[in-house]
């Protein structure tokens, strides 16, 4: 009876063992993909000028080292030598021609045997706030339009594309034989001029989310599989970042994705690095969002795929001994200063210790690196609990210290 007993427990191990066990099959391709470069040309900045590059955002951005890292990730695409680069809008510093002209300059450096594919961010096309920075004073300068956008950056994606949209800078790129890209312009920036602002927020109309089924329904009768890249984010991240961040009408392509079985969509905008899923009519589909390349973790991503999986993992770009630890501290030290002054006032008591604390979660929360978050929540049991409780009125930080202990810079898909 016990060697009864201890082969039935033998089998239900076996039997779980094998049902866990997941192997990678047949190895299609590999894409790096990276988000929100903000470029901002020199030429833009006289050289006698007052502003400097590290001081015209508050955001933790280092904005002066904008060159450096886009140089820094050509030479990392050119080493590892994916098949593709693909960048997901938010190309330049506010949509300046002179930008546009000075990114595909760097872009022109990578390898020939690697594809580099592009879509807009929102500061990318008819970008109001495009600007020369002189001496003294700020002047304006042209942006570009989508006819203009789609000229400049033909040679990476537009000219080889199996399909464009007619009304937007949308297009479908072959990977290999079992593989498309589906690149989505989310923007409305085409509106800007007319509404006299730069629309934040992204959309799709009805004609492109017909265009993108009709050529889904190609690609399922035909076996291939389509990985989709956006701007704005396909799930909701953050509820403290769904209006201008999230489309607006995201469950519409969430439908159309469920039906033919989209399983990956990658994104940008929110600047943090983040991985979430949603079940769509018994359907899981999941949206990456990439941080900015220009924020703390300066991460770029690397997407294989397999005919039975997507493997994902980001890296960081370090320009320099210590670059981690300065682009931290800019990070922190931003978001530092430009809270003082509220947590002065609101809270008198403990203001210099809570402030050090949540500018920190902050860096973590942007990077990815939830393991930090919950270190410092454990190392910090008083201050989290304060956070937590009526006393602390901040909705955002609140949900940092509720996120779950997952690594969000790295994942494995099976289909």
């Amino acid at each position: 009876m016990k060697n009864g007993i201890w082969l039935l427990i033998s089998l239900t191990l076996c039997s779980c063992y094998n049902q866990t066990i997941k192997e990678k099959i047949n190895y299609q391709s590999t894409i790096m993909v990276a988000s929100d470069l903000h470029l901002l040309s020199d030429n833009l900045i006289s050289k006698n000028s007052s502003y400097k590059k590290e001081n015209m955002t508050n955001d933790g951005r280092v904005q002066e080292y904008d060159y450096s890292l886009v140089e820094a990730l050509v030479n990392k695409a050119n080493e590892e030598k994916p098949n593709f680069l693909i960048l997901t809008g938010d190309l330049t510093f506010n949509g300046e021609k002179d930008s546009h002209i000075e990114l595909i300059k760097l872009l022109n450096n990578v390898n020939s045997s690697i594809k580099v594919l592009v879509i807009p961010g929102n500061h990318d096309i008819c970008n109001i706030e495009a600007k020369y920075f002189d001496e003294d004073k700020i002047t304006k300068v042209d942006s570009v339009t989508i006819e203009e956008f789609r000229s400049l950056y033909q040679d990476f994606g537009y000219k080889d594309a199996i399909s464009y949209d007619k009304k937007t800078l949308s297009y479908f790129y072959p990977i290999d034989q079992s593989n498309w890209a589906l690149l989505i312009d989310t923007t409305l920036c085409r509106y800007n001029y007319e509404n006299l602002m730069n629309i934040i927020g992204g959309y799709l109309e009805q004609s492109t989310l017909d265009w993108i089924e009709e050529n889904l329904k190609i690609a399922k009768e035909n076996n291939i599989k389509v990985t989709s890249f956006t701007h704005h984010n396909l799930i909701n991240h953050n509820p403290m970042f769904e209006n201008g961040y999230t489309l607006s009408n995201a469950e519409n392509l969430l439908e159309i994705f469920s039906k033919y079985q989209v399983k990956l969509n990658f994104s940008g905008h929110l600047h943090i690095q983040n991985i979430k899923n949603k079940r769509v009519n018994k359907y899981q589909i999941y949206d990456i969002s990439s941080q900015s390349l220009l924020d703390y973790g300066n991460r770029y991503g690397k997407l294989n795929i397999y005919e039975n999986c997507y493997d994902y993992q980001t890296y960081n770009l370090n320009l320099f001994d210590k670059f981690e630890e300065y682009s931290f501290n800019t990070f922190y030290q931003k978001f530092y200063n430009r809270s003082l002054s509220l947590y002065k006032v609101s809270y008198p008591d403990n203001y210099q210790e809570l402030l050090d604390f949540v500018s920190k979660i902050n860096c973590y929360y942007f990077d990815g690196d939830y393991l930090k978050i919950n270190d410092l929540k454990k190392e910090n049991k008083v201050i989290f609990n304060f956070i937590n409780s009526s006393k602390f009125d901040n909705r955002y930080f609140k949900e940092i210290l509720s996120v779950e202990n997952i690594n969000q810079n790295k994942i494995e898909i099976y289909l």
